[in-house]
Formats: structure tokens, sequence, C-alpha cells
């Protein structure tokens, strides 16, 4: 049975919002990543739009094009392309200097290690998003 386009969109905007939720709940109240936890509620926020504008039962045409045409889309197109691990990866060494202590230089590298993980994977479901607004 073929896939309605809405029944697609739906699909990958709940795979975004199940992997935005798992890090930001990862990554949540932890003054060292605050960054990249603000971009991912930045993510949330433009998923919780786009989900809400694919329930104002626009046609198939009309919704890609709609969806397209938002900041959220674009937003999440932005996003992708932008290297925040990369940011926090430098940052994390500069926290890191100075530190003797071999096992919390071992923990930080070992959270960055997890963090990096999980936004990979927030990004995967980002891009197929992305791809499927191309399409």
């Amino acid at each position: 049975m073929r896939q309605t386009i809405k029944a697609k969109h739906e699909l990958r905007l709940y795979e975004l919002k199940k992997a935005v939720n798992e890090f930001l709940e990862f990554t949540e109240n932890l003054t060292l990543f605050q960054a990249i936890n603000e971009k991912a509620q930045e993510m949330a926020q433009a998923v919780d739009e786009l989900q809400q504008l694919l329930q104002q039962g626009l046609a198939a045409t009309k919704l890609v094009k709609a969806l397209s045409a938002t900041e959220a889309a674009t937003l999440l197109d932005e996003i992708v392309d932008a290297d925040a691990v990369s940011e926090l990866e430098s940052y994390m060494l500069s926290a890191a200097e100075g530190i003797e202590d071999a096992e919390v230089t071992q923990f930080l590298t070992e959270a960055m290690d997890k963090v990096e993980l999980k936004y990979n994977l927030l990004l995967e479901k980002a891009h197929a998003y992305n791809a499927l607004l191309k399409g």
C-alpha cells in the first residue's frame, strides 16, 4: 500500500521529533551542552510548526508547497548544514585544558562521543525529512 504524502511527512517528522526529544533529554541542564541543546530546542519548535501545518488538511500539492515555504523548513535545512558538534568539541577541548586528572578528561571524551552519536542520529532524521521536502 502506498503511503500518502501527508503520511510520509507525518512519519518523517515523528522520527525527527523522537530523535530531537531524546537529544534534548540527554543534554538538558548540562552547562557544557547548553549551546547544542538550544539548537535542538529550535529544531523541536520547527518540527512542531510543521506538524501543525500537516493537520490543516491541505491537498497534497498545496501541502508540500506550504511545508517547503515555512521558516521551520528553512531552519531545519540550515541546522543540518551547520556544524554545531565541531563548535561543541572546540569548546569542550578548551574546557578540558589544564585538567590533569585523566579520569575527568576520559569522562569528557566519553560524554562528547555520546553527544556526537545522538546528534548525528538527529541530523540523519533531519536529512531524511529535508530529502522528502525536496523530493
